[in-house]
């Protein structure tokens, strides 16, 4: 009986995958409008039914690890100041596959209320709202966190003639925002995000102070065209109905004057840093603890009177002992009573800021899961914490 679940689940997917293909085929970004809109909740239906199947082959024990969660999982007010420690990851599968977040649970005996994932601007179907993702993070239990990163350089001007030229794009990009030249997409994003209807988190134009990594950076935008971009996207959003969106403001701590490009307490429910610890695998990089990664920056960040989401929590295993890293990382976390979230950074082959791949996983290291898992099992108790000295 289950290897014939097991068949029909791979039948019910081939069906979505072929359905989604056929869709987008039909259906041109030219086009956009009721038709596509229509094929865009098709899919998701076709995905919730895929989800639904794979929850059956799994059993109830998801549903049961999240059943403390389920009361609050659709209350804007719970999920901007939860009552302890958000845990989730984002996986390199995602959005192909939420198999290895489910693998990571495994290895850690442990269930995440938050799954992440990394979205980009742009024309592609693959660019657009990810109605069909967020649902199937939603149906297995858990909320979407998105990190929505604005490359403007992924727009077409024969389909976009009043945008700037591609090449020409980056520099005041952001103003560029503000002013409204690119709402034809965020209007996109904030009408399906409402029709979602569901909770979840949006971290937009993350690490906006690094001049090095991203084309929305300093090196390009002024803080103000920073701000007035973020103002606007929000403003177009909650005009749009989707007051299910909860706002996470991202910078880069690890630069001086991060805190000058806050865009305001009403523009803003949550305060995200990453923490990653590259090793020596570069010339601008060492072995650095939690500690001087974020501790020392902590109190500022509290005095924001926001909850703290470490966004990307990592280490490498090169230059050091892994194990005491993260045993010392979460033990930080521990004293720091405005940490409300923290998501796992589980990429295999990532290369975002080296020409070489580097691995963030740790599923094949009984030392390391054995002491992440223990640490997440004392930091999900609810209760007060242990202030840090």
């Amino acid at each position: 009986m289950r290897r014939r679940q097991r068949v029909l689940v791979v039948f019910a997917i081939l069906a979505g995958a072929i359905a989604g293909i056929a869709a987008l085929t039909a259906t041109s970004m030219e086009s956009r409008g009721p038709l596509s809109s229509l094929l865009e909740r098709s899919a998701s239906a076709i995905g919730a039914i895929e989800h639904a199947a794979r929850r059956k082959i799994m059993g109830s024990e998801r549903a049961d690890a999240l059943a403390w969660l389920e009361p609050n999982r659709t209350r804007i007010e719970y999920l901007k100041n939860p009552d302890r420690i958000l845990f989730g990851a984002y996986d390199g599968g995602i959005p192909q596959t939420l198999d290895g977040v489910v693998d990571l649970e495994r290895d850690l005996n442990t269930v995440f209320p938050l799954i992440h994932f990394y979205a980009a601007w742009g024309d592609k179907p693959d660019q657009q709202f990810p109605l069909q993702l967020v649902t199937a993070i939603w149906d297995l239990g858990s909320v979407p966190v998105i990190t929505w990163e604005p490359w403007l350089d992924d727009f077409e001007n024969t389909i976009h003639p009043a945008i700037p030229l591609r090449g020409k794009r980056d520099l005041h990009g952001l103003a560029e925002i503000a002013r409204g030249t690119y709402d034809f997409y965020i209007d996109e994003w904030a009408k399906s995000a409402a029709r979602f209807k569901r909770p979840l988190y949006l971290r937009f134009a993350h690490e906006m102070n690094d001049p090095y990594r991203y084309s929305w950076g300093p090196q390009n935008n002024s803080k103000e065209e920073y701000i007035a971009a973020w103002r606007h996207v929000v403003d177009r959003f909650r005009s749009a109905g989707a007051g299910n969106v909860i706002w996470v403001w991202a910078p880069h701590v690890a630069y001086e004057y991060w805190d000058l490009y806050y865009p305001g307490d009403q523009y803003t429910d949550w305060i995200a840093t990453g923490a990653l610890n590259y090793g020596p695998i570069a010339y601008w990089s060492k072995w650095w603890g939690f500690d001087e990664i974020f501790g020392q920056k902590y109190p500022r960040m509290a005095e924001f009177g926001k909850p703290i989401m470490i966004a990307e929590l990592g280490s490498l295993a090169v230059g050091g002992d892994r194990e005491a890293w993260y045993a010392a990382a979460l033990d930080e976390i521990a004293k720091e009573p405005a940490v409300k979230a923290v998501l796992l950074f589980n990429k295999r082959d990532d290369q975002t800021v080296t020409s070489q791949r580097i691995d963030w996983t740790f599923a094949g290291d009984s030392a390391v899961s054995k002491v992440v898992a223990a640490k997440i099992r004392e930091l999900t108790i609810p209760g007060p914490k242990t202030p840090r000295e």
